[in-house]
């Protein structure tokens, strides 16, 4: 019995600690990347990667395949992987969320073909959130259309940063010509 109270406390003081390490290690990495925003030094480390990545989050593809098949394909693909949290149908095209919020990917569902993009995204610690995630996604979605015989365009889009309340994450949408 003494064994288990001792180890319940263990955990407990164990617990505490860890809590309080982790707001500490939280906090100064919050401040170091403040500071490296502030003075310019982080944006220059991450301006190539940024660029990157942005340029994968312009990345669209056009499916040329009745609205049904191509939608069909493009739900399987994206619920196949383990960061897309939901693919749900609007009029007239299919929302894929990844990781719960952003980047947000729309299909828009045409009668001749089907585009599928990034409409808006999340900008943090100098990079476009979710990159490489859309990248793979998109891959495949080309990859499975191409093994059914239809045809596939790529193509791009330039994004804005949205205007947004102080506090707010920073969002970027596709820009409107």
């Amino acid at each position: 019995m003494g064994k288990i109270v001792f180890f319940v406390v263990l955990v407990i003081l164990a617990s505490f600690v860890w809590y309080f390490v982790k707001s500490k290690v939280s906090n100064a990495h919050r401040q170091v990347r403040d500071r490296a925003v502030e003075g310019n030094f982080g944006r220059a480390l991450t301006a190539g990667p940024a660029t990157k990545h942005l340029s994968m989050m312009g990345r669209t593809l056009t499916l040329g395949a009745d609205p049904q098949r191509a939608g069909e394909l493009i739900a399987h693909v994206a619920t196949s992987d383990a960061r897309v949290t939901d693919v749900r149908p609007e009029q007239g095209a299919l929302v894929i969320q990844i990781d719960g919020s952003y980047p947000l990917v729309r299909a828009q569902l045409l009668p001749d073909r089907t585009v599928v993009g990034v409409e808006a995204m999340t900008w943090e610690m100098g990079f476009p959130q979710g990159a490489a995630v859309w990248d793979r996604i998109a891959t495949a979605i080309g990859q499975a259309a191409a093994h059914q015989g239809i045809p596939v365009g790529e193509g791009s889009r330039e994004f804005a940063k949205a205007e947004r309340p102080a506090g707010e994450q920073e969002i970027w949408t596709v820009r409107v010509a």
